[in-house]
């Protein structure tokens, strides 16, 4: 067993023994497994492919997540960095993962629609260190195995005013186990997808939208994700009020209850495997409503299971 698989053993055997068993159970055979990191109001996702290749879709706000993939999860190199958005909390710490990293590819919109520090800085790093950049109109990259397929907002909007819906969306699968990362579209973008890749959105796992918005979602899409389970990155914000209670119950309503949030859950690990089969274990085991209205939780939602 490698020292990445003993450390995450580790942590989580210090939170007790039924927790332990799962993870030893998940990490012995060969898995990709996912980490929908506990940003706050930010997004973080770091992907490790079976034979411990690294994927990093956003990165939060700062420098934090860049510091624990290498203090705490052993990263040396970067197979594929992705930023689904030109927002802050998905690529403010962005620049730092590039600097600290080498780095094989970059995927992101790099137009000159949205001057902010932060994604100056990106840009800066992806030409000071020569990292190739893929193109929108790239075939499915496939990494160790895993393979990322993108499904690009419209062409002729690469600057529109809400880059909400200019997030690159990404499909991962690795033999039977599917899952969507979704940035922060809203319905003009999605109602795109359900019109122009209605094809590649039936998968396992969603990665909710915009935080668990209300805008994140509409019926139809949902409808074609048919999703098993959903996984949900906000922070307890009462400016926000992320997840909203209508996603919320959409997403419990498609899936059973089967709903995870890092506002309640914390990071939120998830391993697929060839056959299709998946495991989702919360840093916090806990069955409590996602839904945040600005002072406190909602109420109890049904059981949070792990799919067998």
């Amino acid at each position: 067993m490698n020292k990445y698989l003993r450390h995450i053993i580790a942590l989580v055997c210090l939170a007790g023994a039924c927790a332990c068993q799962v993870l030893l159970t998940s990490v012995t055979a060969s898995s990709v497994h996912i980490q929908i990191i506990d940003q706050d109001q930010a997004d973080g996702i770091l992907i490790r492919t079976p034979n411990e290749q690294w994927i990093v879709i956003d990165a939060g706000t700062n420098e934090r997540q860049a510091q624990a993939m290498k203090n705490a999860w052993g990263v040396d190199k970067v197979a594929l960095a992705v930023v689904s958005h030109r927002h802050d909390d998905h690529l403010g710490g962005m620049d730092e993962i590039l600097h600290t990293f080498p780095t094989e590819r970059f995927l992101g919109l790099l137009d000159d629609c949205v001057s902010t520090d932060a994604y100056n800085d990106v840009r800066t790093v992806i030409r000071a260190k020569n990292i190739p950049v893929v193109p929108l109109d790239t075939a499915p990259i496939e990494i160790d195995g895993v393979h990322f397929t993108l499904l690009p907002p419209p062409e002729h909007n690469k600057c529109q005013r809400s880059e909400n819906n200019n997030s690159l969306v990404v499909r991962l699968d690795y033999g039977e186990f599917s899952m969507l990362f979704t940035g922060d579209s809203e319905k003009d973008e999605l109602d795109f997808l359900v019109a122009n890749h209605q094809e590649l959105l039936d998968v396992d796992i969603l990665k909710a939208s915009h935080h668990g918005a209300a805008n994140g979602f509409t019926d139809d899409f949902l409808q074609k994700v048919s999703p098993e389970q959903v996984v949900i990155s906000a922070g307890v914000h009462s400016k926000y009020q992320h997840p909203h209670s209508q996603a919320v119950l959409a997403y419990e309503a498609a899936t059973g209850g089967k709903v995870y949030c890092t506002n309640r859950h914390k990071t939120i690990h998830i391993f697929g495997y060839q056959n299709g089969k998946h495991r989702v274990v919360p840093q916090n085991a806990i069955d409590k409503s996602c839904v945040y209205d600005g002072t406190h939780y909602g109420a109890t939602t049904s059981q949070l299971t792990v799919n067998q």
